[in-house]
């Protein structure tokens, strides 16, 4: 099955779906998605050399043009792969041309991408969201020809379903995948056919090595050049045989097939326990499983364009006048935004490098922990005024509000500013003072979090690869936990009721799960790479990472010692940290600039519990 799926076309990961009609080749209908989803866009083209054609031409667009012969630019940037950025003679479009290529890595063709532009504007933040975009659709290409063919092969085969969810999800997932697909003969049909691939071709019907490898239950393996295919049993959780499901990973001479064929079946088992039945798989996304839609992205702050380098930190919001703070810290400012709109409101400069930041409603006012110079400032939530400071040892960064006692405990020091050691302050968050200091051989400690039933305090030291347990009546460290599996804990997330702590790594990107009553590691997962944060919904049992490779990944807690990934939902490069704010459902993210280039957003995804 999979070696004629491979002639197939593309598919965006996490996507909106939308009825085909056959006559639509697949391009356009790629096209169509992106632009959909990407309203920044102008102008968008395909550009790829037919089959049984010589010339190169636009094979879809958004504005036409469909047949136009490639120009001099088109050619040269598919000759070359070099990309090509210019703007237009009113000076008020940015075209970003790009060589296009498939799951493996060849060249297609071109893709251009057309966007608005103004004096000034960062043309290569521009061009990296460009780049973004195509690589997206180099995970999701097959090759050149079926670019041409049909998306949707039969009308009366379903889009919108679960089937289709589950594959996106997979291949944003399962990085070492290249191509997915699953064959099932739908509720009230009698063919066999494609319901859900990464490639397209939906509703193509099965051939014999599909119906065999139903039939009979032994799998079908080839090596197709440097490609390993594998198809076997599509299993329910209730692991009956509803279909088949082809899965293809990169190959090389020597590379171990046997490996290859128990990673394709482990991957199979892990999506057939999000497979109710294939009624459901059949169903729309919603209707067959709510987690198959776990977070939408709904806005993003495309007016507030910031003219500064370097990295976002932490959110802090001011419910009293519905206003969310971000913390530029390397560009040392507070940016204001409104909470429901998103738009930019207001720069605040009375800062140095700021981190987090906390609202006090009983007194009006803000806290904001600043690692350089004047340290922890308190300010007037209205006005913004400085009121106070707070002297912690230099360095202040993370920092937790203990509901309980009403204290607050601020991590201070270590290598960012030249200190061999780091502190945990405990400090009266209403008068400033710092009641007592924890001293940690450590030249780096992270997150912090309080039990608000519990008498403990857990917090990252991350050069150490341990999880501190500290007394908060002795303010003394009572016992340490080791990691395993990964290194430099960044963020925590406290699941006091089911006694959890969640962790995230950096080295490689995990979520581990730790028992607080023993200190147990029971539970370990892939997450988003380059994350600087993780929040815990306790109400719908969710866990929140967002990776600074452009992705917000969705974890459920089926009980206390289980988890599963649900989604990795697009987001933006950059956008590791960010914030769940429970009342409105809604997750924000804050895409730092990063050190190559100006610019920077912040983007906000709807929930779907």
């Amino acid at each position: 099955m999979i070696r004629r799926v491979l002639a197939a076309a593309i598919a965006l990961s996490v996507l909106p779906l939308y009825a085909q009609t056959p006559s639509k080749i697949y391009a356009q209908e790629l096209v169509d998605q992106t632009i959909a989803t990407h309203p920044d866009i102008v102008v968008m083209a395909i550009h790829a050399t037919p089959p049984k054609q010589k010339d190169n031409v636009i094979i879809a667009s958004n504005i036409g043009r469909i047949g136009k012969k490639g120009d001099a630019d088109d050619m040269g940037v598919v000759n070359t792969g070099k990309p090509l950025v210019e703007v237009n003679k009113a000076g008020d479009r940015l075209e970003v041309e790009l060589p296009l290529f498939d799951t493996t890595g060849d060249t297609l063709g071109a893709l251009s991408i057309v966007y608005p532009y103004h004096n000034g504007d960062d043309k290569q933040a521009l061009q990296q969201r460009a780049e973004q975009i195509r690589g997206q659709l180099a995970r999701r290409i097959s090759n050149p020809g079926n670019l041409t063919q049909p998306y949707q092969y039969d009308a009366s085969t379903p889009t919108n379903t679960l089937a289709q969810q589950l594959v996106d999800q997979a291949m944003v997932a399962y990085p070492d995948v290249i191509i997915l697909a699953m064959h099932a003969t739908p509720p009230g049909s009698s063919s066999n056919v494609i319901v859900g691939s990464s490639i397209g071709r939906i509703g193509k019907a099965a051939d014999d090595d599909d119906l065999r490898a139903i039939r009979t239950g032994i799998p079908n393996l080839e090596v197709n050049g440097n490609r390993f295919e594998v198809e076997t049993r599509l299993l329910d959780a209730g692991k009956q045989t509803i279909g088949a499901i082809g899965i293809v990973f990169r190959y090389k001479p020597g590379d171990d097939k046997k490996a290859l064929e128990q990673r394709a079946y482990a991957i199979r088992d892990e999506l057939a326990a999000k497979i109710p039945s294939l009624t459901k798989l059949m169903a729309p996304p919603a209707a067959a499983d709510p987690a198959s839609a776990p977070a939408t992205l709904i806005g993003r702050s495309t007016t507030w364009k910031p003219q500064y380098s370097g990295d976002f930190d932490h959110f802090g919001v001011d419910t009293k006048r519905n206003k969310l703070l971000l913390a530029a810290e390397d560009h040392g400012t507070l940016e204001v935004f409104n909470l429901d709109t998103g738009a930019h409101e207001k720069t605040l400069t009375t800062f140095s490098t700021p981190h987090a930041i906390l609202y006090l409603p009983e007194k009006d006012r803000l806290i904001v922990t600043d690692s350089g110079k004047g340290g922890t400032r308190v300010l007037d939530a209205a006005t913004y005024k400085v009121l106070g400071y707070i002297n912690t040892a230099p360095g202040a960064d993370s920092m937790v509000y203990d509901k309980s006692n009403h204290l607050l405990y601020i991590v201070s020091g270590g290598k960012d500013v030249d200190m061999k050691e780091c502190y945990l302050n405990e400090v009266d968050p209403y008068s400033g003072k710092v009641y007592r200091k924890l001293r940690f051989d450590s030249d780096h400690v992270e997150a912090v979090r309080a039990e608000e039933q519990g008498h403990r305090l857990f917090v990252n030291v991350a050069d150490k690869n341990l999880v501190a347990v500290v007394d908060k009546k002795t303010l003394q460290v009572i016992a340490s936990w080791p990691l395993t599996g990964a290194q430099t804990n960044l963020s925590m997330a406290l699941d006091e009721a089911d006694h959890r702590l969640f962790i995230g790594t950096r080295n490689p990107s995990k979520l581990i799960v730790l028992d607080t009553e023993t200190g147990k590691q029971v539970a370990s997962l892939d997450a988003p790479a380059t994350s600087d944060g993780l929040f815990y919904d306790n109400v719908h049992k969710r866990i929140y990472i967002p990776g600074g490779d452009g992705y917000l990944g969705v974890f459920q807690q089926n009980d206390a010692d289980h988890y599963t990934e649900l989604a990795r939902v697009p987001s933006a490069q950059g956008a590791k940290s960010g914030m769940l704010w429970k009342s409105l459902d809604r997750i924000y993210l804050a895409a730092s600039p990063g050190d190559k280039g100006k610019g920077g957003e912040i983007l906000w995804f709807a929930l779907h519990p």
